[in-house]
């Protein structure tokens, strides 16, 4: 919940949140499937590539900012864009779903293994997208962040893959590997993500 004066907005509603604000009606402009999908594309590839290169002995390894390790941290890279079309169609995203990586992660013995289920994953975005029309994106889906379009979840999804494929790259210098034809800032451009890496 965001209180702006006496204005409250619940959730991440980007229209209420600019009208709060005052900024123009640029402000939360989404971008449409394809432009979409060729970004998830691009980031869900570059995230096989780097998973790919990391030995399985290495899986188990924890992440510095945090008690995840990387069999965890590279399923979780690929589940959260699943998630965001499990919810369109169960109707809901729970808060509990975003964790289920913790668990989940664990039944995934190799990097191979890993590296498929995000292969499936593009798999599932490249054919859902194909018939996406406008009016399914603009769909409201009901969150535990308020309710929000698919396509707004698909671009928090896309977002979160991208910061956290950026974080990949950190770790994988941390343990010496040199990331395969790693994505620039400019296959970045139109995502929105933190600006700080951790």
């Amino acid at each position: 919940m965001t209180q702006i004066g006496d204005q409250i907005v619940v959730g991440f509603n980007r229209p209420a949140l600019g009208k709060a604000l005052g900024l123009d009606g640029s402000f939360g402009v989404q971008q449409g499937a394809e432009w979409m999908t060729q970004k998830f594309e691009t980031v869900i590839s570059a995230a096989i590539r780097a998973t790919n290169q990391i030995p399985d002995h290495l899986l188990d390894w924890k992440t510095p900012d945090r008690d995840r390790s990387l069999r965890q941290f590279t399923f979780h890279i690929f589940d959260r864009p699943n998630i965001m079309l499990d919810a369109y169609e169960q109707s809901g995203y729970r808060a509990e779903a975003a964790g289920r990586y913790v668990t989940e992660a664990l039944t995934y013995r190799d990097t191979a293994h890993i590296a498929a289920f995000g292969e499936g994953v593009l798999a599932r975005i490249r054919k859902f997208m194909a018939s996406a029309s406008f009016e399914i994106l603009q769909e409201p889906v009901d969150t535990y962040m308020g309710p929000m379009s698919l396509q707004q979840l698909m671009d928090l999804g896309l977002g979160h893959s991208v910061h956290h494929l950026k974080q990949l790259y950190f770790y994988m210098e941390l343990m010496d590997l040199v990331p395969e034809d790693p994505l620039t800032k400019q296959d970045f451009d139109g995502v929105e993500v933190p600006t700080e890496l951790f």
